[in-house]
């Protein structure tokens, strides 16, 4: 677009002489009295509509304008007016407010980083717990769900392991679900550092399985020890699936198994109790018992209770590879029944990868008079690799 006609460079001392026309009406308002009001705000709103004209006309005729002296004048007052309409008032309150806007928008929320740096998550598991949280945009219910359980006595420690278990955790209504369920587990008798233990173990217990929790404790005891049982126990085997279903168990399934366990020697005191749960809790009674009996032809009535007693973990165990362990034992390392009685551990390692290498070790060492005739085997097998290899492999 440009200006192509003599005549059309009149435009532009036109277009200054309405400007000074507006300008002057503008002022004369003011000294009537109307400045301050709606009526400055309406010049001020005109005023970019003239600026844009005058801007528009000035840049597409500046070259011709050069040789007219008229124009060149007319040009001279646009400028000058372009000039004061850019310090005007409202022009630097449009500035200011842009500039206001820019510096106080709000940093985009990043649920990774707020899990490391709110939560105390470390970076890999805040990776984890991420991807169940991508659709939070602020973290303003997540701060809510950390102070409730802040002010309910959870642990900052507890609070993490939490979130990393259950990440949805931090997407909970204070009113709806955390409150109800705490007070379940208060009316239960737990205290906080309790309720703590628990929430680290298994955040997204529901008021149902809270309801099956007390009956487990009321069944197997208090935190008296009087099962053996703490609440960092119960809690652990509920988390982690150890016990099966064994929350949602009828009252007679429970009691069965309390009973299995007393069969197999092991007391609701002693410190095998809950390995024995485990244990039970996972195979059917007459697997166990199968397998009790296997033990019984192969090391003897008395021994194979001593060995259950103090490891009941051994009949987790197939019956066959039970079986060809112990024969393994006797025949080829011989091991009387009451030596492996004593040490029932030394069942749980691999034959082919453990327990013949490192015989067959010292078995060369024996007969080279390295080691004493009379070594004490479950020594040998239970000690670390590192630890085998710098006492029997490098010897100086």
């Amino acid at each position: 677009m440009g200006l192509e006609r003599e005549e059309d460079l009149s435009s532009v001392a036109w277009i200054a002489e309405e400007w000074e026309g507006w300008e002057e009406r503008r002022r004369s308002s003011a000294e009537r009295g109307g400045g301050g009001g709606a009526r400055d705000i309406c010049w001020d709103l005109e005023a970019p509509r003239w600026g844009s004209w005058a801007k528009l006309l000035l840049s597409v005729s500046q070259t011709r304008t050069r040789s007219n002296k008229q124009s060149a004048r007319a040009m001279l007052r646009l400028q000058s007016h372009l000039l004061r309409a850019a310090a005007s008032p409202l022009h630097r309150f449009h500035l200011s407010t842009a500039a206001a806007a820019a510096s106080t928008t709000p940093a985009q929320f990043v649920v990774e980083d707020y899990l490391v740096a709110s939560c105390g998550l470390a970076p890999a598991k805040a990776l984890r717990a991420s991807k169940y949280l991508s659709h939070l945009k602020s973290p303003a219910n997540a701060d809510a769900v950390r102070a409730f359980l802040a002010d309910a006595g959870i642990a900052k420690a507890d609070i993490a392991s939490a979130i990393a278990c259950f990440p949805r955790l931090l997407c909970s209504s204070v009113d709806k679900t955390l409150t109800p369920r705490l007070a379940q587990l208060l009316d239960m008798g737990l205290s906080p550092p309790q309720i703590s233990r628990l929430y680290a173990f298994a955040p997204s217990l529901s008021p149902a399985r809270i309801s099956r929790l007390a009956f487990y404790l009321s069944l197997l005891g208090s935190y008296d020890k009087q099962c053996g049982l703490t609440c960092d126990d119960i809690a652990d085997l509920y988390a982690r699936g150890r016990t099966g279903n064994l929350l949602t168990s009828s009252l007679e399934h429970v009691k069965g198994m309390v009973a299995c366990i007393e069969r197999l020697g092991v007391s609701c005191d002693s410190g095998m109790f809950k390995a024995a749960l485990v244990t039970v809790c996972n195979q059917r009674p007459e697997r166990i018992t199968a397998k009790l009996e296997l033990l019984e032809r192969a090391l003897g009535c008395s021994e194979a209770r001593m060995a259950v007693c103090k490891l009941p973990t051994i009949l987790n165990l197939s019956e066959l590879t039970l079986g060809y362990r112990v024969e393994f034992m006797r025949t080829e390392f011989g091991l009387e029944p009451s030596y492996i009685a004593h040490r029932p551990a030394i069942l749980m390692y691999s034959l082919q990868r453990r327990l013949i290498p490192r015989h067959f070790v010292i078995h060369v060492l024996k007969s080279k008079g390295l080691v004493k005739r009379d070594i004490d085997l479950f020594h040998v097998f239970c000690i670390t690799h590192n630890k085998f290899v710098d006492k029997y492999l490098d010897r100086r």
